[in-house]
């Protein structure tokens, strides 16, 4: 299993998720919501075998790093704890993470380090741990 970190408006990007993001099933699996990007997105993609597994878009705004769409095939733990992982790495020390999670989803972001902060009818609002930054 492959993580790709990518530019909202990068090429390889429409390569690697163009397929999912127009796919009936996948807009299903969004509730019907639409996967937006642009150049304030990192978008976190898990490939295997060039297969595209998952994906979390996060829009970097505010001083937040803020998760609002993401697909992972069959709600696979590992490609969940994956993407939500290297995002936690990535962005922890520099940025406040918060989610707009549904509701079934909430157990495999707290596992990750989320708590909600939230609710709504069919998400929650939800908070990574701050990873502190390293003393010398």
């Amino acid at each position: 299993m492959d993580i790709v970190k990518l530019k909202g408006e990068d090429k390889q990007l429409y390569h690697l998720v163009a397929h999912l993001v127009m796919n009936e099933e996948v807009l299903t699996y969004n509730l019907n919501y639409p996967y937006k990007t642009s150049s304030e997105y990192y978008w976190f993609v898990v490939t295997e075998a060039g297969n595209t597994l998952g994906f979390v878009p996060v829009k970097l705004e505010e001083g937040k790093a803020k998760i609002n769409n993401y697909y992972v095939a069959n709600d696979d733990t590992t490609v969940f704890s994956t993407l939500l992982k290297e995002v936690i790495n990535t962005f922890s020390l520099d940025f406040e993470i918060e989610s707009v999670t549904q509701i079934r989803h909430i157990p495999y972001f707290e596992r990750n380090g989320f708590s909600v902060t939230l609710y709504w009818k069919r998400y929650a609002k939800m908070k990574a741990f701050r990873r502190e930054k390293e003393c010398l």
